[in-house]
């Protein structure tokens, strides 16, 4: 019985964590991640990217 309680709380946990994942992977979508180009017109680079001139790729930002 304690293993199945067990099982239980960690199964919703490693659910929750999945969730949460996946909602933050969501609300980063529309930006231009790491490497990626960085051209005028297309969204711009995720948080803590900087797009560098003139090569036009996202990397570590200011």
């Amino acid at each position: 019985m304690k293993t199945l309680v067990l099982f239980i709380i960690f199964g919703l946990a490693a659910l929750f964590l999945l969730s949460s994942a996946t909602e933050l992977e969501e609300t980063e979508r529309g930006c231009q991640k790491f490497f990626w180009t960085c051209h005028p017109g297309q969204p711009p680079c995720c948080s803590g990217l900087a797009c560098t001139w003139p090569t036009e790729i996202c990397i570590l930002g200011r």
